[in-house]
């Protein structure tokens, strides 16, 4: 009786099933279209459709033609060894040096600024601050000859103009830029040990492109066979993403999460158990890293690199889609001075994304224009017509110097050049002719013609050269 019942409403609950359904589509029909906001931005003339990758790659031409070959980035680096004084083979410098030299290394860089300077509670530096400083340096205990030691760098640390981590800054209310930090050294590169500070608590060590005074906690000695066999590794596992990281392991917390810049080239571990630290390693790259002893001296371990990380078994081929893909795994990331707070500046920007294809640049952003290096186009003397002519020449991947700035193009719209760089100020004229002083404060893409260096001069106007590595640098 009760199937009977049922199944003689079921006509009726049909019929109002299909009576709601209308009523809600014309209750929704009825309702406000939710629209996308639109985008907003302070940066003159640039649109949503500028932070996509594929707008540019689209507009380029020639995007996945090979510029160099990896032999030919070889001889490139090799070039820049044998004629710049700042970038070095660590493994080919002396093993010995005398007291002087190394003196004068330090010296060159820590001393006073002919500046005035200001701490972090706003104080001026006087005299005595500096002397203070000097004393942090130990140059009575140099010895008579200085005997090179080998370190690998076994975390992220900073290299910094005295030995210390106390900031130093340009005035007492701009606490932006740390005027004592010079830049940072990455795990498994290498180093040459010269000297401990005062407190011991500090190395002066030279790096493959800067020299400068790092915590012995970022790095452990070790014989200089193996440093440089780690380094030469030809089997390896390359950072290709703005940052990875090991594995977290438990187990052994210096292998731990260590963070991995992009560049950073760890040897690949062929042969190993299948689980490691606590798990199994199938389905992450297997890696040498280099961790400190509490004596300071060097471990080799084991460690796990998981397969979603953004890593390469070889360095990228350089392409102009390659190297703007590269450039936009930092857009965002704050400016950050010598690669103060964790992240990098203008030049460091740069020499990460060409570490990508196997390139070693010098660190700062004079030296990389002065180098002899790439296609060059001098317009240190060029009229304003010429620069701007130029920069519509002016390919995806080349790179642009103004005084103390380098930047990178991405490309052209409607006579317009759009670059990607790490730029801490944003200022220009505003339509109604007042000046607009802002900050940007990170990797941003913005227009070239608009933006100002300061009330009295334009970018374009500061422009002094540009720069392409491509293969006529090598026609010999």
């Amino acid at each position: 009786m009760k199937t009977t019942r049922f199944f003689h409403l079921r006509p009726q609950f049909a019929a109002i099933c299909w009576l709601s359904l209308v009523w809600l589509l014309l209750a929704c029909s009825t309702l406000p279209v939710q629209q996308t906001p639109p985008f907003q931005s302070d940066v003159p003339q640039l649109k949503a459709t500028h932070l996509q990758l594929d707008y540019w790659l689209h507009k380029t031409d020639g995007a996945e033609e090979t510029l160099l070959s990896l032999a030919e980035i070889k001889r490139f680096n090799q070039h820049l060894i044998n004629s710049l004084p700042e970038v070095i083979n660590v493994f080919a410098e002396p093993a010995f040096y005398p007291d002087g030299a190394v003196r004068k290394m330090i010296v060159d860089l820590s001393h006073a600024s002919t500046n005035p300077r200001f701490n972090l509670a706003g104080v001026l530096l006087t005299e005595q601050h500096w002397q203070d400083f000097e004393k942090l340096l130990a140059l009575a205990q140099l010895p008579v000859q200085v005997t090179a030691r080998f370190a690998l760098v076994t975390s992220r640390g900073n290299l910094r103009t005295f030995p210390t981590n106390e900031p130093i800054f340009n005035s007492a209310t701009d606490q932006q830029l740390d005027r004592f930090q010079e830049t940072a050294v990455f795990p498994g590169e290498a180093l040459q040990v010269l000297h401990l500070s005062f407190d011991q608590q500090w190395a002066f060590v030279r790096h493959y492109h800067y020299q400068g005074w790092l915590e012995v906690k970022h790095f452990a000695v070790t014989e200089k066979s193996i440093a440089q066999q780690f380094v030469d590794a030809s089997d390896f596992i390359l950072v290709t993403g703005a940052r990875a990281a090991t594995n977290v392991t438990p187990e052994m917390p210096l292998a731990s999460a260590v963070q991995l810049e992009m560049g950073v080239k760890l040897p690949r571990v062929r042969q190993h158990q299948p689980v490691i630290h606590g798990q199994n390693a199938s389905f992450s790259y297997v890696v040498q890293l280099p961790i400190r002893q509490p004596d300071g001296s060097l471990q080799l371990v084991s460690a796990l690199i998981a397969k979603n990380q953004d890593v390469a078994e070889h360095y990228l081929p350089l392409t102009k889609a390659n190297i703007l893909g590269q450039a936009f795994k930092f857009l965002g990331e704050r400016y950050g001075w010598g690669h103060d707070l964790n992240a990098r500046d203008c030049s460091g920007f740069i020499g990460e994304v060409f570490r990508s294809f196997g390139f070693v640049l010098p660190r700062n952003t004079g030296t990389q224009a002065d180098a002899d290096f790439g296609a060059v186009q001098s317009l240190a003397d060029a009229a304003l017509p010429e620069k701007q002519q130029s920069l519509l020449q002016a390919q995806a991947g080349d790179l642009i110097f103004i005084p103390g700035h380098v930047m990178l193009v991405l490309g052209q719209e409607q006579g317009e050049t759009f670059v990607i760089h790490d730029v801490a100020g944003l200022h220009y004229f505003k339509a109604d002719g007042s000046y607009y002083d802002s900050r940007l404060n990170g990797v941003s893409i913005t227009p070239l013609s608009p933006l100002q260096r300061n009330q009295h001069q334009s970018y374009i106007d500061g422009i002094y050269m540009l720069k392409s590595l491509s293969r006529e640098f090598y026609a010999d």
